[in-house]
């Protein structure tokens, strides 16, 4: 309650300005830019490359924006991608599109003009167009849906189409407030993709915070964090374990939060060791949102985990499968598609993807159970596992390996720790674990690196 009563403006000016901000463009993040507007006109919105803005400019730039777009046909009923690194002219592109009704796609700009011409969009904003500007009568509209894609990882990705309610977000936003390192003002240092639905729920809590965020077109941690002293570092574990592999410079931060990407025990216990107990370990979906959280004293019991549900969720294992019931997730118990266990604390482990697990000789085999046994060696930088089928096992697994460390004496690890039947078939040493922006394995990717590797 006490983090629902930071957000509530008590100037009647304020009221009347949201309330008439409200019935112009709904409940989006054209209203929410509106909102900081009016409470933060002076503070600064978002640093980036290019300097400073401030919330009462960053609404200037984006209502010259939709009044171009307007000049262009878009409004209500119009499908538009919007195509922009992490920097202001994404966040002022999202603002003007809301503002124009029409539904937006955020799309990565590694996006193969192959696959964008299957989304069929009327429209694609890059970054050069958010510098245009221009008059125009802006009508009162209903606010248009955000689309957001998975990760697809395994295929093409798909869109999960977006307009939450304030009474749906109500309950699950008051648990990350109250559970998440968050004040209003207090930088957000952005690691991640502004256009994935991790970076979305970000940009929505800077600005209903008038928190700025700190943004970089790389995702590159240390540059980030130059000037951000005591902020929050938003990213996946996959960056973070790159960023203390690299010797950084230590910055005192008031939290690390990490999510998208399954975060290992040994990361977790390295980062609570370095940085004192300020790491948050998020869970969640494209379709179902977030999930469930797990703050630092529940990743000190129980390293690795997401906690437990946030205020609206629920959750529920069938056959080990992890089900969600909440205000985002679609119609009752939606399958997540991850395989979780509960612990002796109450809290929930994510064991990897139910698509994932395989029959190896009869054996249940789970990859994640290999990741994790190949990633506590001191000699191994990166790992990943994928399945492939097998004349004599019908299946088994092979591990892709980053490191200092010979095949024979990774074995040798491995034989202390897992049974026969979970031991890879065959492990392949490369450069580098081809991986997207949240840090997710390209599984495709990788299977092909692996077939074109031999092995051992």
């Amino acid at each position: 309650m006490v983090s629902l009563l930071r957000l509530l403006p008590w100037s009647p000016r304020v009221w009347l300005g949201m309330a008439r901000a409200w019935r112009r463009c709904g409940g989006s993040f054209a209203f929410l830019a509106e909102v900081a507007a009016l409470r933060f006109p002076c503070h600064p919105a978002l640093f980036d490359e290019d300097g400073q803005l401030t919330f009462a400019e960053l609404l200037h730039e984006a209502q010259g924006l939709a009044g171009w777009l307007r000049c262009q046909g878009v409004g209500p009923g119009r499908q538009v991608g919007l195509m922009c690194r992490n920097h202001r002219s994404f966040v002022i592109g999202l603002v003007a599109l809301s503002r124009s009704g029409a539904d937006v796609m955020p799309l990565s700009c590694d996006l193969p003009a192959e696959v964008l011409r299957r989304y069929r969009l009327d429209l694609v904003v890059r970054e050069e167009d958010c510098r245009q500007r221009q008059q125009a009568n802006l009508p009162w509209v209903r606010a248009g849906q955000v689309v957001v894609l998975t990760s697809g990882t395994t295929g093409i990705a798909k869109g999960v189409r977006r307009r939450p309610g304030l009474r749906q977000l109500l309950p699950i936003a008051l648990g990350l407030l109250s559970g998440l390192p968050l004040r209003r003002h207090r930088p957000l240092v952005l690691a991640i993709p502004l256009y994935h639905g991790y970076g979305l729920a970000c940009l929505a809590l800077g600005l209903a915070l008038g928190s700025p965020l700190v943004l970089r077109r790389r995702y590159d941690i240390g540059p980030l964090l130059e000037g951000a002293r005591g902020g929050v570092l938003v990213t996946v574990p996959t960056l973070l374990q790159r960023w203390l592999g690299s010797e950084p410079v230590m910055v005192p931060l008031a939290g690390i939060i990490t999510g998208s990407a399954p975060l290992e025990a040994g990361l977790c216990r390295r980062i609570l060791q370095g940085f004192g107990p300020v790491l948050y370990n998020l869970y969640g979906s494209s379709e179902a949102g977030v999930i469930s959280l797990a703050g630092p004293s529940q990743l000190l019991k129980s390293p690795g985990c997401v906690g437990r549900p946030l205020p609206g969720n629920e959750v529920r294992l069938l056959e080990g499968q992890v089900l969600v019931r909440g205000p985002l997730a679609p119609g009752g118990w939606f399958e997540t598609g991850d395989l979780g266990r509960w612990d002796e604390h109450g809290h929930l482990f994510i064991c990897g993807r139910a698509d994932s697990m395989i029959v190896s000789g009869g054996e249940n085999v789970y990859p994640s159970e290999l990741e994790e046994a190949l990633a506590a060696h001191p000699g191994v930088i990166d790992v990943a596992v994928v399945a492939v089928d097998d004349v004599d096992f019908g299946r088994r697994l092979v591990a892709a390996v980053v490191g200092l460390v010979g095949e024979a004496d990774l074995l040798e690890w491995l034989r202390g720790r897992l049974e026969r039947h979970k031991l890879p078939r065959s492990l392949h040493f490369l450069e580098a674990i081809p991986r997207n922006a949240l840090g997710k394995v390209d599984r495709v990717e990788l299977l092909r690196l692996i077939g074109s590797s031999g092995g051992g």
